[in-house]
């Protein structure tokens, strides 16, 4: 839901094929497994039925949906930076336009700075991200950093800018 203040509001969604394509592999053979053991009901004791469902349960239902729900909501406001990584924030994250010292649009390396996309913690310092290679770094007074990526980098970069106190 968009903040009726937002001066920058963007959702970003997992996009990589390859994701999915491995979700879809799991997915399926959990699936599978699941069918052929209500078709076979005699070869199975309880405790092996117990766990076939307990994987189509977990790897056949719930991951395809917690993927699907996943998502990254940035927005700025005048008063900060918000961020939510659904499902796993239940509440906006804020980031004080008080405590950034500098601001960059900029590429990065997922894999490499990060270790792979989500809510990192790297050689860098922290990112959210889900897709793609660009984002915008933030500067904090204590010289940590956070990268936020971001499919619209360059106007997320300005919109920070626009809200920080002039120095």
């Amino acid at each position: 839901m968009d903040e009726p203040f937002a001066l920058f509001h963007e959702e970003q969604r997992f996009r990589q094929w390859w994701v999915w394509l491995i979700i879809l592999v799991g997915v399926s053979r959990a699936w599978y497994i699941w069918w052929r053991s209500l078709r076979t009901p005699a070869e199975m004791d309880s405790t092996a039925r117990l766990i076939v469902w307990g994987v189509w349960l977990g790897v056949g239902v719930i991951l395809p949906l917690l993927f699907a729900s996943m998502r990254l909501v940035t927005q700025v406001r005048h008063d900060g930076v918000y961020l939510r990584f659904v499902p796993f924030h239940w509440r906006w994250v804020q980031i004080d336009v008080a405590h950034i010292k500098g601001v960059r649009a900029r590429e990065y390396n997922p894999l490499l700075e990060y270790g792979g996309w989500g809510i990192r913690y790297g050689v860098q310092g922290k990112a959210y991200t889900v897709s793609g290679k660009q984002g915008v770094e933030l500067e904090f007074a204590d010289g940590r950093t956070l990268l936020i990526g971001s499919q619209k980098a360059e106007e997320l970069a300005q919109r920070i800018l626009d809200i920080l106190p002039q120095r």
